[in-house]
Parts: structure tokens; sequence; C-alpha cells
């Protein structure tokens, strides 16, 4: 993909295609017994092979365009 630049030269830009989840990771605050119920910890973290891609190239200094599939659902807006 291209984009012209404000002083008219054309510059390339990366394109990602691929999937961006939402990964979940739940830590219990105490041993679990059989059951029972116990206090926990949940986290949401941005992942997918393509958003980390996007992420690490955009450390680089360049500006991805991302393509992927989402739906419209909670984890969709936190993306």
């Amino acid at each position: 993909m291209e984009k012209q630049r404000k002083d008219g030269e054309v510059e390339a830009v990366p394109v990602v295609i691929g999937g961006m989840v939402l990964d979940i990771q739940a830590t219990s605050s105490i041993p679990p017994h059989l059951r029972t119920t116990s206090l926990n910890r949940v986290h949401y973290v941005q992942g997918g092979v393509a958003r980390n891609i996007a992420e690490r190239v955009t450390k680089l200094g360049a500006q991805p365009f991302r393509i992927s599939a989402l739906g419209f659902d909670m984890p969709c807006h936190f993306l």
C-alpha cells in the first residue's frame, strides 16, 4: 500500500493481515479446592499474531495498516 506524503513523495505502508484476539488471563488468589469458589483476578490482554506484528512494526517507526475480522462484541471494542 502507498501513502502520499506532504512533500509529494510516495511512501510504502506495511499491511498486516491476520488475527487479532483478546486473551483472557485469570489467576486464583488462593489454592483451588474441589467444589468451592475462590477470588480471582482477570486480565484482558490484546493478542493475536497480526496485532503483535503490527505493534512491533510500529515500534520500528512505521504506521502499519491492519486488516482483520472482528465481531460486534466486547473484545472488538477493546481491540
